[in-house]
């Protein structure tokens, strides 16, 4: 019997749902961290569970991505986009 992995599907929704790819969510979740997330590691992440290369994705990781996205579409919301720092402005993109 597989053990299905929610936070992998879970990861996959919110790339596809806010069109974010790895690289981005990476970014995303190394600002808040201040460590380094490789792409790969987040391509890991959302790698299919028979692959070699796939890996648990973190509920550390989804929390941070989900208050993040949030927090991004909420400005969003509020047109404050232009207010914003360049190197976040450059996430929203």
């Amino acid at each position: 019997m597989e053990l299905i992995d929610y936070n992998k599907i879970r990861l996959k929704k919110l790339m596809i749902i806010y069109g974010k790819p790895s690289n981005k969510v990476a970014t995303l979740i190394g600002t808040v961290t201040g460590d380094h997330l490789s792409t790969r590691t987040v391509q890991s992440w959302s790698a299919a569970p028979g692959l070699v290369s796939a890996r648990p994705c973190p509920g550390w990781a989804l929390y941070i991505l989900e208050n993040e996205l949030q927090m991004l579409e909420e400005e969003e919301d509020e047109d404050v986009a232009p207010l914003l720092p360049p190197k976040l402005r450059k996430l929203l993109d």
